[in-house]
């Protein structure tokens, strides 16, 4: 087994009880816990404190203040671990704390970015740095991700995944962020070694060092759009990603503890509290994802700065490698199956490409009634809702019942949801009403208003 001359540890931890059991354990179990040199930006209240550390077998060596924040340099079996002190209502989200941790590295060999809440296998480290170097062969530039299998602290180890899953993307927001789901890894024939994967996950990130350097965190991608902010600014420097083939290490996904989208709420802004809400660090690091994406597809030179995309691949590239299309919120059919990346993609032509694409929407449709006596509208006998894509084609036709008749007329307006899923050129550009009644001015006596809404990606 290869040991790591030097391993860089990155771990952002808000609020969490399972702090100090992941750094005991990350540590206890490394083969080479003297190459370890783990930073984390320690977000927190009053309910930690650094006699915690001590009393979990931590020894302090030093502490001093940073360009902002006190440092505590503590020493576990020869393992360095150093705490970014940050009281939590000062926090402003993942990548930023991620971006604090990633300013202490110091050209270590290896670098790994987890979260707060793990449990590791016994040599992690050591085959860790195994599975990465197998893959040299395969990659110049290889990198493991992915979401690890999962554990809960009451009752691990005995309760813990011992299967490993594959990221496939669950879909796209109506912004255009992408959002992704597990799956259990296909294992027939049996695996022996790791699999190709299309995206990355913040939570379990295995590299050279050197890869802190190149894609640094932006410290505005607050949560949601860090992941795939990081997947295709990766691959446009040049790295491949693969899903490890066995479990090395396990992640907790349920947990009971403080999160900043309750500490950092609207009514805390409202106050004075805080500069921003977790609400609106979101939705800013929604736009900034999406405008980098725009620029990087028209070849702004924007995209290119330093929190944007390499210069070894296009975003084009990793559409076709990924199986995405961020201007038409579309998924290639293959990217939907446990499978792993076609190369072939990349030399499908533009428009057979575009006819695999699976686009989902959802969209409200509203028809109001305009005439303000009911009276006035009391004779209307039929009203039909058609959607057309943009040459004209029907996609979607409703008829009002005589009961939805009735509510219009008596209420004064009609809401239903309408579900497309079909490549860019099925889905619908406009509505169209046709009326049916005595009156000869029926279609100007109601009002169609459509609107996108969020799909509800957990169903």
């Amino acid at each position: 087994m290869d040991l790591p001359a030097s391993l860089f540890v990155q771990i952002p931890s808000y609020r969490d009880p399972q702090l100090i059991p992941t750094l005991v354990d990350l540590v206890r179990r490394a083969a080479a816990p003297a190459a370890l040199h783990v930073v984390v930006c320690w977000q927190h209240g009053d309910e930690a404190n650094l006699q915690d550390f001590l009393a979990a077998g931590f020894q302090l060596e030093s502490s001093c203040i940073g360009d902002q924040h006190p440092i505590h340099r503590l020493r576990l079996n020869g393992a360095e671990v150093e705490l970014i002190e940050v009281g939590f209502m000062h926090a402003r989200g993942c990548g930023w704390a991620r971006r604090l941790a990633q300013e202490r590295y110091r050209d270590e060999r290896y670098n790994l970015q987890i979260d707060s809440h793990h449990r590791f296998s016994d040599a992690w480290d050591g085959l860790l740095v195994e599975m990465l170097e197998s893959l040299r062969t395969r990659s110049c530039k290889p990198l493991l991700t992915g979401y690890p299998p999962a554990f809960q602290p009451e009752s691990y180890p005995e309760t813990r995944q011992n299967h490993v899953g594959q990221m496939l993307v669950r879909g796209f927001n109506s912004v255009g962020v992408v959002s992704y789901k597990a799956v259990r890894m296909p294992q027939v024939p049996v695996r022996s070694k790791p699999m190709r994967a299309r995206f990355i996950s913040g939570g379990f990130l295995f590299s050279d060092g050197e890869f802190v350097r190149e894609v640094m965190n932006d410290a505005d991608h607050f949560f949601s759009t860090e992941e795939i902010v990081m997947a295709v600014r990766a691959y446009t420097h040049g790295y491949d990603f693969f899903h490890p083939h066995r479990p090395l290490l396990w992640h907790q996904y349920n947990s009971d503890a403080n999160r900043v989208w309750d500490d950092h709420s609207d009514e805390c802004r409202s106050r004075g509290e805080i500069e921003a809400s977790a609400f609106d660090r979101s939705l800013k690091a929604s736009g900034k994802a999406v405008n980098m994406l725009a620029a990087a597809a028209s070849g702004d030179a924007f995209a290119l700065a330093r929190h944007g995309l390499g210069g070894k691949r296009t975003l084009q590239q990793y559409e076709r490698y990924a199986g995405l299309s961020f201007a038409h919120r579309g998924v290639h059919e293959d990217a939907t199956r446990a499978t792993e990346p076609d190369n072939a993609h990349f030399a499908t032509d533009e428009q057979h490409w575009l006819d695999k694409l699976i686009c989902r929407r959802v969209f409200q449709v509203q028809v109001k009634r305009l005439d303000a006596e009911i009276a006035a509208a009391a004779d209307l006998e039929s009203l039909v809702l058609t959607a057309q894509a943009g040459d004209g084609t029907i996609v979607g036709r409703r008829q009002l019942s005589p009961e939805d008749l009735q509510q219009l007329i008596t209420r004064g307006e009609y809401v239903c949801i309408d579900h497309f899923s079909s490549c860019p050129s099925r889905l619908p550009t406009c509505y169209q009403m046709q009326v049916g009644g005595n009156s000869q001015d029926d279609a100007n006596r109601f009002l169609v208003v459509v609107r996108e809404i969020e799909e509800d990606l957990m169903a």
